[in-house]
This record gives structure tokens, C-alpha cells and sequence, in this order.
């Protein structure tokens, strides 16, 4: 499977992220993932690197990044 990205601005240091989950970025989450294949929609805070990152929900399959990147309107 391609890794693709996907992601939407919210505010001045808040971005909505549809991708796979990088090591520092479960890191930042303090969450332990059993599984960190896939994609995930987490929520990004931070100037420039992120500072905090919140994991709202594992998503499925490639087809439903997809779905939820065009239901939210993510680039």
C-alpha cells in the first residue's frame, strides 16, 4: 500500500491529519498502539514540528482514508 497524507488546516498551530502514525508522533500522542499499521485521522498541534498529537481514530482501509479525506475536505 502507498502511504499517503492528507491534512487540513483548523486554526493558527492545529492541523486534521488523515496518515500513517510515525514513531515520534505516538510518542507525542502518550498513547500506547498496539497496531501502527495503517492510517490514522489525528489532530496535530504545534508552530512548524508538532508539540502534541491527538489520535482520534484508526482508519480501516486505503478506501476509507479516501472517503473521510473527501467527506472532510482534507488536501
Amino acid at each position: 500500500m502507498a502511504e499517503y497524507y492528507f491534512s487540513k488546516k483548523i486554526d493558527k498551530e492545529t492541523s486534521l491529519c488523515i496518515a500513517p502514525l510515525t514513531d515520534k508522533r505516538i510518542e507525542l500522542s502518550g498513547e500506547t498502539i498496539d497496531d501502527p499499521s495503517g492510517y490514522f485521522l489525528y489532530e496535530v498541534r504545534g508552530r512548524g514540528e508538532p508539540d502534541e498529537v491527538r489520535i482520534l481514530a484508526k482508519i480501516p482501509s486505503e478506501e476509507a482514508a479516501f472517503q473521510l479525506k473527501d467527506i472532510l475536505e482534507l488536501a
